[in-house]
């Protein structure tokens, strides 16, 4: 992937979350990650399906880092087995929403709160 292509991948994806880091919901900032949710090691694409948009603290910073408990991350569609495929891996937003991504760089709601974020 060019590094063009990866760039607006990437901004799709801060667009996708408005700016909120999709694990805690605070604002990204300039400095953030784009993590795969299905790790390149077991696999994972550069794709809008497998991206989530990360504080690098919420990434592999913090205590409380999806690399760091890759068990919360997995139960929170964060992180995906090497056997699923992102497109089918629900995701759980900080508002509690539960989504699916799409190859648009949409989300696909499969419940809503009422309490957004």
């Amino acid at each position: 992937m060019s590094k063009t292509d990866f760039l607006e991948l990437r901004e799709v994806v801060k667009s996708r979350s408005s700016g909120y880091c999709e694990k805690c919901g605070k604002p990204l900032g300039e400095s953030w990650a784009l993590h795969h949710r299905k790790l390149r090691s077991r696999g994972g694409e550069d794709s809008l399906t497998n991206f989530v948009a990360l504080h690098h603290e919420c990434h592999n910073l913090g205590n409380g880092s999806v690399h760091s408990n890759p068990k919360l991350a997995e139960q929170l569609g964060l992180m995906v087995p090497s056997w699923q495929d992102p497109k089918d891996a629900p995701l759980t937003l900080p508002s509690g929403d539960i989504v699916l991504l799409n190859d648009d760089g949409s989300y696909r709601y499969l419940e809503r709160k009422e309490n957004g974020w």
